[in-house]
């Protein structure tokens, strides 16, 4: 079944899952895609690869978003996506078959992102955080001031994310950045949707405190 099929995705990982080269792959108009994930999942655990390409081709621009406003970085979200398809690949075989694919997938996606949130404790450089592209073509004066000032606001916001309880912060990026309905994501959390509304409302009261702050500190340099 899976066994030989995880060989697969080891020799292919770098080359089919690299971020674009999925989504360049042309197909024939005969194709699968649009078969429902249930019976992708079937196939796949029948041996069937190609049905797993299917998913990762559907799913991973989402998957990588949700990763990238949580822990923006886009190294680290690519490697964690690719992570993401890998271990759902490897766990297909205990797989509900009576749940849903993609709140399943998130979850490993949104767990295997919050671990790697806990482990890192670094900073971004003023490069990163401007993310400079030394070829791009020079900007105005006035052009560059108002970048900076985006990405100054944005980088408050990212801040400020970085400092909810972890619960928190994944929770709000669900729903205010990728906009999944209270279900869904009270099925990738298994909490209960009212346990779902009541994390995001903490959510939004720190982050309106933290932004506070923040803005307060700055008017006072």
């Amino acid at each position: 079944m899976l066994g030989s099929g995880t060989m697969w995705v080891k020799r292919k990982k770098i080359s089919l899952w690299t971020m674009g080269n999925v989504e360049n792959s042309k197909r024939n108009a005969s194709d699968i895609t649009a078969i429902a994930d249930a019976e992708l999942v079937g196939k796949t655990r029948a041996g069937d690869n190609k049905a797993f390409e299917v998913l990762v081709r559907r799913y991973q621009k989402l998957v990588y978003n949700i990763i990238y406003q949580m822990i923006r970085n886009h190294d680290s979200a690519s490697d964690l996506t690719q992570d993401t398809f890998l271990k759902a690949y490897k766990a297909l075989p205990g797989f509900d078959t009576t749940k849903s694919f993609k709140p399943w997938l998130l979850k490993i996606a949104t767990n295997s992102t919050l671990n790697t949130i806990r482990d890192q404790k670094g900073q971004q450089s003023l490069e990163e955080l401007l993310e400079v592209n030394p070829q791009a073509e020079p900007a105005s004066t006035e052009d560059v001031e108002q970048e900076v000032e985006w990405r100054v606001s944005q980088h408050m916001l990212f801040d400020a994310l970085g400092q909810l309880p972890i619960q928190q912060r994944k929770t709000f990026v669900l729903r205010y950045q990728q906009d999944l309905p209270y279900e869904e994501i009270a099925e990738i959390s298994e909490l209960s949707v009212s346990s779902v509304k009541s994390l995001l409302f903490r959510a939004r009261e720190n982050l309106r405190k933290i932004l506070s702050e923040q803005l307060a500190v700055s008017q006072n340099v």
